[in-house]
């Protein structure tokens, strides 16, 4: 009777114990990370910009969610300001038109990145915040074939007035005269003297130049047909056409530090010729996810 007992009581003392030890067992947990939506407008430029912040938070293990394309950019910001979309991909000069549009302000558009960020900052809805500005930037500009640029040590517009008369420009009519980018205002910013400017319309200066038919040509540096290697696209190095860079916007509830590190990171990366190797991956026939996926997959190269 004793003895039964005393095994009663040693099984009770086990399964206390037992239940001790499991009170004080921790269970592992992971906190999801916030879901961010991520929109554009239809243009090309905007598309790829959303894909490839949604990608590089999505290899930041954020969850990402897509919405639809919205028909404009006012309808994108304005998606933003409520907080329906968290973050997208513009530009300064369309930026800076719409916080002017909201203010009713009418400001001449500063010429540097740094003015036009901060002129923006400072206009912007409070539910609203900018990430960091990129290189990348589509306004006009002035490329050359890499054969003429090499042979005479030319990587910006200084260096081009420093050699006078050596370039032929495939320019369309009225570029004399043309501004901010025109033959009158390189001369007097830069110094620059023409050999000769061949009238040529705007689809065929590409042509021209990687033809042969002149040295230099007058185009956007956002566009694809720029991308090639053997051309150049030369530095507006004292801001004669005002920039228009792309970068990120985002909702101010969305933008934490966490996020705002890795959208930050991407535009850092993103450079002008990179963009336009993207714009032509997208002409080539590549989808944005697979033209996106080939940028944020090189993250760590």
């Amino acid at each position: 009777m004793r003895a039964s007992k005393s095994i009663k009581l040693s099984l009770a003392v086990t399964l206390l114990l037992a239940a001790c030890g499991g009170s004080n067992s921790t269970a592992t947990t992971v906190a999801l990370k916030p879901k961010i939506t991520v929109s554009s407008t239809s243009d090309p430029t905007s598309v790829m910009l959303a894909e490839i912040y949604a990608q590089a938070l999505e290899k930041a293990q954020f969850r990402v969610a897509r919405k639809k394309e919205y028909d404009t950019a006012d309808a994108l910001f304005a998606a933003v300001k409520a907080g329906d979309v968290q973050v997208t991909g513009t530009t300064t000069q369309e930026l800076y038109a719409w916080v002017q549009k909201q203010a009713g302000s009418t400001d001449p558009l500063p010429a540097s990145t740094a003015l036009q960020t901060a002129a923006i900052a400072k206009a912007l809805p409070t539910t609203m915040a900018l990430g960091g500005a990129s290189t990348a930037e589509d306004k006009a500009v002035i490329f050359c074939a890499a054969t003429f640029t090499q042979a005479n040590t030319i990587a910006n517009l200084t260096d081009l007035g420093t050699k006078p008369q050596t370039a032929t420009l495939a320019a369309p009519d009225g570029f004399d005269t043309a501004t901010p980018l025109g033959a009158a205002a390189l001369k007097d910013t830069y110094q620059i003297q023409f050999k000769s400017v061949v009238s040529t319309p705007a689809d065929g200066i590409v042509a021209a130049v990687t033809g042969g038919k002149a040295d230099c040509g007058v185009g956007k540096s956002g566009d694809p047909a720029l991308a090639p290697v053997t051309i150049t696209v030369l530095e507006d190095d004292k801001a004669l056409v005002p920039n228009d860079v792309m970068l990120p916007l985002v909702s101010k509830a969305a933008g934490t530090p966490d996020v705002l590190t890795v959208i930050d990171g991407t535009s850092t990366r993103l450079t002008a010729a990179q963009l336009r190797s993207l714009l032509q991956r997208l002409k080539d026939g590549a989808s944005p996810e697979l033209a996106a996926n080939e940028f944020t997959g090189n993250a760590g190269s």
